[in-house]
């Protein structure tokens, strides 16, 4: 698990420095706060090609509600069409689900972009600190 944080870490760094969100953001996690949240989670830890490459937490809000908390791959396999086909994967995994809510920063060009081709549609905002506003998005089924 160690090496999974420390994945977890490496990606959400620049964010990090960008927001100054030290209270939740997933590069401060602690290792005893991120074994809670696998457990209390549906985790998925990621492999592409044999090697450890990030992993997906999901919440089940309702029976017909899920929300994915956090996905994340090392940046070599970014932009390479697997977070398109995970969450594909996953969003098939719970076929109970009529509905999905995620949320990224508003000024993540990249992230937003992403989530809206593959369906998601925004429905919100909510102000973190005077750096961070997080988009929320829903999709439904």
């Amino acid at each position: 698990m160690s090496e999974l944080l420390k994945i977890q870490k490496e990606v959400f760094q620049a964010d990090l420095q960008r927001y100054k969100d030290y209270e939740s953001s997933p590069a401060t996690e602690s290792h005893d706060s991120f074994i809670q949240r696998i457990n209390e989670s549906f985790h998925y830890t990621i492999f592409i090609e044999g090697e450890l490459a990030g992993g997906i937490n999901i919440w089940k809000i309702t029976s017909t509600h899920m929300g994915l908390f956090r996905i994340f791959l090392k940046e070599h396999f970014q932009n390479r069409g697997y977070g398109s086909e995970i969450m594909r994967l996953v969003e098939h995994q719970f076929p109970e689900a009529q509905k999905w809510s995620l949320n990224t920063p508003k000024d993540n060009v990249r992230n937003r972009y992403f989530y809206e081709r593959i369906g998601y549609q925004k429905i919100g905002e909510l102000q973190v600190n005077d750096k961070l506003i997080l988009i929320e998005y829903e999709k439904e089924f």
